[in-house]
């Protein structure tokens, strides 16, 4: 990519979360993600402890080409997530767990979800002989 289109995509990616409260955007498609599953990476932090939009930018471009973005409600900072796409539950929950994030983000119902509430299995119960 050169520096010029690298320069063009910062910008959108800015511009972007200024208007937006929370967005996944596919940086090679030059589109939104708005359905499926959005795992994220674990990004190294930058000097404030958050991964700058840089360092993300170019995680995204070697990797899934997903760049995510939430603005923190208490503190209204962009918090930049480099991201995969997933179409099932187990897989993003499995991969998010593998890379240390507690929730996963389902576009399809606007909503998070907790990666503990479905990584583990349920309990199997023996049957007593004398229930039948």
């Amino acid at each position: 990519m050169s520096d010029r289109a690298y320069t063009l995509l910062l910008e959108r990616l800015r511009s972007i979360a200024t208007r937006k409260q929370r967005f996944s955007y596919d940086v090679r498609a030059n589109c939104y993600v708005t359905s499926d599953l959005i795992a994220a990476y674990s990004v190294p932090a930058g000097k404030d402890g958050l991964p700058d939009l840089e360092t993300v930018l170019q995680h995204a471009l070697d990797h899934d080409s997903v760049v995510s973005g939430y603005r923190d409600p208490v503190d209204g900072r962009m918090r930049y997530s480099s991201c995969r796409l997933f179409t099932d539950v187990h897989n993003a929950m499995v991969f998010a767990k593998a890379h240390g994030q507690s929730t996963v983000y389902n576009w399809n119902r606007w909503a998070e979800v907790p990666v503990e509430a479905t990584a583990k299995p349920a309990p199997q119960q023996a049957m007593d002989p004398s229930q039948n």
